[in-house]
C-alpha cells in the first residue's frame, strides 16, 4: 500500500529541520564539506529522502540565508513596533540583533561571517530567482533600517549627509560584539559574558544618540 502524502504543515516542518541540520554541519565542517549523506546520517533519512525537499546544496545554502534573513527581520520589526520614541525603538532593535546573533549562532554566522555563496554567486544561473528571494529578506531588515534613519531625522536629530558610513559604523560595533561572544572571547576577560554583552549594547545606543544631537530650536 503507498503511503500518504505528508499533509503541508509536517512538510515544511521537516524542511525546516533538515536546514537546521544543514547549518550545523557547515559550521562544523564548512560549506564544501556539506552533503545530503551527512545531513540524511544526522536526520535519521537517506540521501535520496533529502533531495525530496532539496535539489542541492546550493538551494539549501539559500533556504538558510533565507530563513535567517526573515527571523532577523521579524525580530527587528517587533523591537521596533515594540518601542515608543524612536530612541527607544534603536535601543530594542540593538538588543534583537545581538540576542538573535548568540541564539541563531550557526544562521547568523552563515549570513554574515563565513564564506557562503551569496546571492551575486547565482546570478546568471538557474537559482538566480530563489536567491533573489533570500536577497530580498534582507533587504527588508535595510529598508526598516532607513525608515529608521528618517525618524530620526523627522525628530531633528543631526545626521551625516551620507547615511551609509553610518549605518555600516553602528552594524560594524553590534556585530563585533556578537563575534567576540560567540568566539567566546568575552569570557576570556570576563566572567560575566552576558551581562556584559547587554552593558556595551547599551553603550552603543548611548553613543549614538550622543553622535547624534539634536538640533537646537
Amino acid at each position: 500500500m503507498p503511503k500518504a502524502p505528508m499533509d503541508e504543515a509536517k512538510f515544511f516542518k521537516k524542511k525546516e529541520q533538515i536546514i537546521d541540520i544543514a547549518a550545523e554541519i557547515i559550521m562544523e565542517d564548512g560549506y564544501q564539506n556539506l552533503s545530503m549523506r551527512k545531513i540524511g546520517s544526522k536526520i535519521g533519512m537517506t540521501a535520496a529522502n533529502i533531495y525530496n525537499y532539496y535539489s542541492n546544496k546550493d538551494e539549501l545554502n539559500i533556504a538558510i540565508r533565507a530563513r535567517a534573513g526573515m527571523i532577523l527581520f521579524d525580530a527587528l520589526e517587533n523591537a521596533y513596533q515594540k518601542g515608543g520614541t524612536i530612541s527607544e525603538k534603536i535601543c530594542f532593535m540593538i538588543e534583537a540583533y545581538a540576542l538573535f546573533g548568540i541564539v541563531k549562532a550557526n544562521y547568523y554566522s552563515i549570513l554574515f561571517d563565513m564564506q557562503t555563496p551569496k546571492f551575486a554567486d547565482y546570478v546568471g544561473s538557474p537559482l538566480e530567482r530563489l536567491a533573489l528571494k533570500e536577497k530580498e529578506s534582507t533587504e527588508k531588515s535595510l529598508a526598516l533600517l532607513q525608515r529608521c534613519i528618517r525618524n530620526l531625522q523627522e525628530e531633528g536629530y543631526c545626521l551625516p549627509e551620507n547615511t551609509d558610513p553610518f549605518l555600516v559604523m553602528i552594524w560594524g560595533q553590534i556585530h563585533g560584539l556578537v563575534s567576540l561572544y560567540n568566539n567566546k572571547l568575552i569570557s576570556e576577560i570576563n566572567s560575566t559574558p552576558e551581562q556584559t554583552l547587554q552593558e556595551a549594547t547599551g553603550l552603543i545606543h548611548e553613543i549614538l544618540f550622543r553622535f547624534v544631537k539634536k538640533f537646537d530650536h
